[in-house]
């Protein structure tokens, strides 16, 4: 058995309710292909796994010439319709120490 491990790759803002939403889930899950080499050499499931989220399954074939016949190609993407309920911008970045008297410290002037 293989455990899969997804990454968020993309948010996508839509203006509107959750019926927008949905059209835009529906629309992205039957064109996707971002990232692929060749994306109109795949194929493609879209399956509907709930009202908000779908499981997309990219499959191409190809075929070299030592092989002894085509070896399948299958590639994963989730795609879930979520609504933004809250949100809190992560405070900046302290600024550094400053290294100024690093090279006076490390030749023992300091």
């Amino acid at each position: 058995m293989h455990t899969a491990h997804w990454v968020l790759k993309d948010k996508v803002h839509v203006e509107g309710g959750r019926e927008q939403a949905l059209a835009r889930a529906e629309e992205l899950s039957l064109s996707y292909r971002e990232g692929l080499s060749r994306a109109e050499e795949y194929g493609h499931l879209v399956f509907r796994t709930s009202e908000t989220s779908r499981l997309l399954e990219l499959t191409s074939e190809s075929w070299y010439s030592d092989w002894d016949g085509p070896r399948t190609f299958t590639r994963y993407a989730r795609l879930t319709v979520a609504e933004l309920v809250t949100s809190k911008e992560p405070p900046p970045a302290p600024r550094p120490a400053s290294k100024k008297g690093v090279l006076r410290r490390a030749l023992g002037r300091d």
